[in-house]
């Protein structure tokens, strides 16, 4: 005997009779005929060797042991009300989870704002965010570890399955300490930008890709002296004037504003970029929430 010997039709029908312990009534409710609705009650109490009720008078009476059965139907029936409740909450977007991966730019300075106010929209949609470079977001959206990536630069993957949209510009700037012999001019050369030592981001970073392959674009390439992977050290060693370097201006422009980093006058070369979504295909709705969301609040960037 095992669980799959007790059916949810037993429990259905068992429960209506033993709610209103009138056979009749119970095959109205069901829609079935009375001789079906007795026919089940026989083969439950036959199959488990148990008798469920008793006929007294011409009445129904639950025994002990179909008062105890009966308790365990109504907890049966309690769950799956509020399974029914989950399913429909789900359908009218109102609870949900969305993993998200994201590049270091885009997570730790785009983000937070933005979820806050998502979170006021929709605050029984939970968000769980991954901050990593772009290649390891990417390869935790194709393991499904994650159910969106954002990313900074150019999207390198083959993969086909892969869904890419572009969502909201951003503008690098060259950076260097206010000690920095840089500081005080009104125009730096492409040569002369090219003799300096450069922090960079670690290989596999969007910001490295987008730096290079602008660069590369002129038929020159950095001398990096030193890679983190962090923004926030790389702002530091360029605050030391341990070299020069190349960042977002989401990341910067407090610092700017304070005076504790200098903006390069570097004209000849100018680093723009796409930020990026990128997802397969899911059948989410919290999630479609979200991207939906998230393009929405930067549409006017998008084109």
């Amino acid at each position: 005997m095992n669980v799959a010997d007790l059916s949810l039709h037993h429990v259905v029908v068992f429960n209506s009779v033993a709610k209103s312990l009138n056979m009749s009534k119970s095959a109205k409710e069901l829609l079935v005929t009375q001789s079906a609705i007795s026919q089940t009650i026989k083969d439950l109490e036959t199959k488990f060797s148990v008798k469920l009720f008793l006929r007294k008078n011409r009445r129904l009476y639950l025994t002990e042991e179909g008062k105890e059965f009966y308790y365990y139907t109504k907890k049966i029936f309690d769950i799956l009300e509020e399974a029914k409740l989950c399913l429909e909450n789900f359908n009218t977007l109102k609870k949900g989870r969305v993993s998200i991966g994201a590049s270091m730019t885009i997570g730790n300075y785009l983000l937070p704002e933005l979820i806050v106010k998502f979170k006021q929209s929709y605050p029984d949609i939970d968000l769980s965010l991954f901050i990593g470079n772009s290649a390891e977001v990417i390869e935790k959206l194709r393991t499904s570890e994650i159910d969106i990536a954002l990313i900074e630069g150019l999207p390198y993957t083959n993969d086909k399955s892969i869904k890419i949209t572009r969502f909201a510009k951003d503008k690098l700037s060259f950076i260097c300490s206010p000690q920095h012999r840089f500081a005080s001019m009104q125009k730096v050369a492409l040569k002369d930008l090219l003799k300096e030592q450069f922090i960079m981001r670690e290989r596999g970073s969007g910001t490295r890709q987008i730096i290079e392959a602008e660069f590369a674009k002129v038929g020159a390439h950095v001398k990096v002296a030193y890679e983190f992977n962090n923004p926030e050290a790389i702002k530091n060693a360029v605050s030391c004037n341990l070299g020069v370097s190349a960042l977002s201006d989401l990341i910067i422009k407090n610092e700017l504003q304070m005076g504790m980093l200098k903006e390069i006058p570097a004209y000849a070369i100018k680093i723009y970029r796409w930020f990026y979504l990128m997802k397969i295909n899911s059948y989410n709705k919290a999630q479609t929430i979200f991207e939906n969301y998230l393009l929405e609040a930067f549409k006017y960037q998008s084109k």
